[in-house]
C-alpha cells in the first residue's frame, strides 16, 4: 500500500486493519441492498461487465462548497499495480492545491467524488468520494469530508462503484446517490449514513420505463438530482440523437433528455447539481467521430443543448471538469496523441477552443474568477500551469510531490 493522507506516509498494516474494519460494515449494508458476488455476471471484473459506448475518463474536476478538487491518476500509468488515485483540494480564492486523498484504502482501482453543489452543505459534509475495486477489494468504501479534505469519515457501498466519474451524488439534505456495478447498473440510495443502502432503480427497470424505448437504454453511466432534488439517472442510448437522462417523479422513472441536433448514437458522460441546476455532458459517436453537448435542466423543468463540440476523427476524451458557473471543461486527446482544451460558457452555452495545454496534462480546472488551471502529471509530482488568456501562453504556478510507494500494491 503507499503512503497518503495530508503528506502523511501510510503502513500496509494500518492500510489492511482499515479495510478489515470496512468489511464488518459490509454485511450490514448488504442486507438491504445485496450486491453480486464476486465473478458472478455484472459483478466487478465478471466477463459480462462491458464498458460503457463511449469511454468516461474519471479524471476530472469538480466546484465544492468550499473550493474546488480534483481527480487525476499519478506514478506509472502503464502498470496498473503502480498506478495511484489522487485527490487535490483548493479552497475559494486561493491559487494552491493540497493533497488530501483519503487514507487507509489502496486506490488503483480509481476514486470518485461526489459534491453536495450547494452552499449548503449536506449534515455528513460536502464531498464525497468513492473507491473503485481493484485486485483483492470487490466492494467500494467511501469517505466523506466537511472540512475540504481535511479530515474523513468513513462508510461503504455493498458492491463495486461503477468506473465513471458521477457515480457518486450528493444532495444538500443528506440524501446520498451511488451508481454500482451490478445488473448493468444499479442505483442506491442512503438517506442517512453512508453506510446503509436501498436499491433505488436498476438498468432493467429504466429500460421497461414509459418512454424509454426512445432511447434504447444501454449501461446506465451518471447519476444526480434536478432542480427540485429528485434523482436523475444517465444512460448511454442506442437510438440515435437521444440523450439518456431519467427522472424519477413519484417514484415513477421518465425520459426528460433532450433531443440532440447530432444524429448519433448518444452516451450521457456527467450529470451533475451545480447549486441547484442539473447539468449534463453528452457525447455522440457518429462512426469514431465524437461530438460534445452541454445539457442543462431549467426550473420549469424542460432542458437546453448546447451546440456540439465536433473533434476529429479517432479523438478520445481525455478529462472532463465542471465550471464554478455550470459549465463544462473538456479536455480531448486526438489519434495521434495532441491535446485539444474546450470550456462551455455554461450552462448549454457556446464552445471556446482555449491554447493547447502542456504536454502531460491529467484534468483542467477553472476557477470561480474565470482562471484556467492545467494539472499536469509526472510520475509522482503534479505541477499547476496557469492560461495567461491575453498572450495565449501557459506559466507554472506550483507544485506538489506526492510521497508514492511503487510496488507496495504487490
Amino acid at each position: 500500500m503507499r503512503g497518503l493522507g495530508n503528506g502523511a506516509r501510510r503502513a500496509e498494516g494500518a492500510a489492511v486493519r482499515a479495510v478489515a474494519a470496512l468489511l464488518a460494515v459490509t454485511a450490514a449494508a448488504c442486507s438491504s441492498s445485496p450486491g453480486a458476488a464476486p465473478g458472478a455476471p455484472g459483478a466487478p471484473g465478471a466477463p459480462g461487465a462491458s464498458p460503457p459506448a463511449v469511454a468516461i475518463p474519471l479524471d476530472t474536476t469538480l466546484p465544492t462548497p468550499s473550493g474546488t478538487v480534483a481527480v487525476v491518476a499519478m506514478g506509472l500509468l502503464h502498470d496498473p499495480l503502480n498506478t495511484f488515485w489522487q485527490l487535490f483540494s483548493r479552497a475559494g480564492g486561493a491559487d494552491g492545491w493540497t493533497l488530501v486523498t483519503p487514507p487507509g484504502v489502496a486506490d488503483n482501482g480509481g476514486l470518485v467524488a461526489g459534491s453536495s453543489g450547494s452552499d449548503r452543505a449536506p449534515p455528513g459534509g460536502s464531498l464525497l468520494v468513492g473507491f473503485e475495486p481493484s485486485q483483492d477489494l470487490v466492494f467500494s468504501p467511501l469517505a466523506q469530508s466537511a472540512d475540504q479534505g481535511r479530515t474523513w469519515s468513513a462508510g461503504l457501498v455493498p458492491s463495486g462503484l461503477m468506473a465513471v466519474p458521477d457515480a457518486l451524488a450528493l444532495a444538500p439534505d443528506g440524501e446520498a446517490l451511488a451508481l454500482l456495478r451490478p445488473h448493468g447498473g444499479e442505483v442506491v440510495r442512503s438517506t442517512g449514513a453512508t453506510s446503509a443502502w436501498t436499491t433505488l432503480v436498476r438498468a432493467a427497470g429504466l429500460a421497461s420505463a414509459p418512454g424509454a424505448s426512445a432511447c434504447g437504454v444501454g449501461r446506465l453511466t451518471a447519476i444526480g438530482f434536478d432542480t427540485a432534488g429528485a434523482p436523475l439517472v444517465a444512460t448511454s442510448c442506442s437510438v440515435p440523437g437521444v440523450s439518456g437522462i431519467f427522472e424519477s417523479t413519484g417514484g415513477r422513472w421518465r425520459l426528460v433528455g433532450p433531443r440532440l441536433a447530432v444524429d448519433a448514437p448518444a452516451t450521457v458522460v456527467r450529470l451533475v447539481d451545480d447549486d441547484g441546476t442539473a447539468v449534463g455532458l453528452v457525447v455522440t459517436d457518429q462512426a469514431g467521430r465524437l461530438g460534445v453537448v452541454g445539457v442543462s435542466g431549467t426550473t420549469g423543468g424542460t432542458w437546453a443543448r448546447s451546440a456540439p463540440l465536433r473533434l476529429g476523427p479517432g479523438a478520445r476524451i481525455a478529462a472532463t471538469g465542471l465550471e464554478p458557473g455550470g459549465g463544462f471543461v473538456v479536455l480531448a486527446s486526438s489519434a495521434a496523441g495532441s491535446l485539444t482544451l474546450a470550456t462551455e460558457a455554461g450552462p448549454a452555452g457556446g464552445w471556446q477552443i482555449l491554447a493547447t495545454p502542456p504536454a502531460g496534462t491529467a484534468a483542467v480546472a477553472v476557477g470561480a474568477d474565470g482562471e484556467v488551471d492545467a494539472l499536469v502529471v509526472a510520475a509522482t509530482v503534479m505541477t499547476d500551469w496557469r492560461l495567461d488568456t491575453a498572450t495565449g501562453r501557459w506559466g507554472k504556478i506550483a507544485a506538489v510531490r506526492v510521497p508514492i510507494e511503487f510496488g507496495s500494491s504487490s
